[in-house]
């Protein structure tokens, strides 16, 4: 773990354990609900989620006056960590990390999704998608636009690309594209971001599309020109790199995100209280300046807003997997 990072983690945990010990002393109940709530995480401890929800717990632990404690429940891409809130209690919850990609998870199993059985609280951010190529590898030299990409797959039919997983958010918009330019890209799907980007670096695959928690550790490899970004706005990381939009494609819509989700039942007033809580903790110059680190957009809605953008993607991306006959 980076030394920068390392301290963020080391206060955080301190800033988490006084909270805890303050309530204790104050010997009453925190206002706003359990003594502690469980944050469920659907993937590793290390990982980019894992990461950020660590940064996140102890602000909003400040925040409400109560302890939030990360537990990881990795598998099924997060939908452990989503049944487990889903379980829990109205009263007392526990929340989750809920990204697109468990939504999505289910719709590609041929099973519903199941959003009426949590309650989304607030949007907490929003990842960039970058499309890369390795210019090392034969044909690809020249490569610096989607556009040249595209000029490329058009002479090589059955091409193919690395997307991070089967129905992942860059797989579903790298096949949108494939419809909108007419050109014939094979995915060829891997198991996470890892297994893409090593083979990537090695020169098995010469384009991945994958998010810039992944990527961008690796942006200064002489093996890695990154040509586009699947976002309203440029990467600030990437000022250079032009967005998929600007390169003529403006119809592609649909980033993917991270919600803050709690089980079904929760009254009006528990998540009015938790999304305004999160509303200034993501406010924080200091937490906007480690998760744009990791390379994430912080954002924070309403509750409605973020019922909402769930839908409203579930709509679009469950018609993009239809069209494309895409399953596990």
């Amino acid at each position: 773990m980076p030394g920068a990072l390392k301290k963020i983690h080391q206060s955080s945990r301190r800033a988490l354990l006084l909270g805890a010990a303050t309530v204790l002393a104050a010997g009453t109940l925190p206002a706003y609900g359990s003594e502690v709530s469980k944050l469920y995480v659907g993937f590793a401890a290390g990982g980019a989620t894992d990461t950020l929800a660590r940064l996140i717990a102890p602000a909003l632990s400040s925040e409400l006056g109560q302890s939030f404690i990360v537990e990881n429940l990795p598998g099924a891409s997060g939908m452990l960590a989503a049944k487990a809130v889903e379980r829990s209690a109205p009263q007392q919850p526990s929340y989750v990390l809920y990204p697109t990609m468990t939504m999505l998870g289910k719709v590609l199993a041929g099973q519903n999704p199941d959003l009426d059985k949590i309650t989304p609280i607030s949007l907490l951010y929003e990842q960039f998608t970058l499309v890369v190529i390795n210019p090392q590898v034969p044909g690809l030299e020249n490569v610096r636009s989607l556009q040249d990409l595209l000029q490329v797959a058009k002479a090589k039919p059955g091409m193919t690309y690395g997307p991070m997983g089967v129905g992942s958010t860059g797989h579903l918009t790298m096949e949108w594209l494939n419809s909108l330019a007419g050109v014939k890209m094979q995915a060829v799907p891997y198991k996470g971001g890892s297994p893409a980007m090593a083979d990537l670096l090695g020169g098995h695959i010469g384009v991945l599309i994958a998010d810039s928690t992944v990527v961008a550790p690796h942006l200064k490899s002489d093996k890695v020109r990154a040509i586009a970004v699947n976002y309203p706005q440029r990467m600030p990381a990437l000022p250079d790199v032009p967005t998929i939009q600007e390169q003529g494609f403006k119809e592609v819509a649909g980033v993917p995100w991270v919600v803050l989700a709690g089980p079904a039942g929760m009254s009006e007033a528990q998540t009015a209280t938790m999304a305004k809580a999160l509303a200034r903790v993501l406010a924080k110059p200091e937490l906007v300046q480690a998760m744009r680190a990791q390379n994430v957009e912080p954002r924070s809605s309403s509750p409605k807003d973020a019922a909402r953008l769930m839908q409203a993607d579930l709509a679009l991306w469950s018609r993009i997997i239809k069209e494309k006959n895409i399953s596990n």
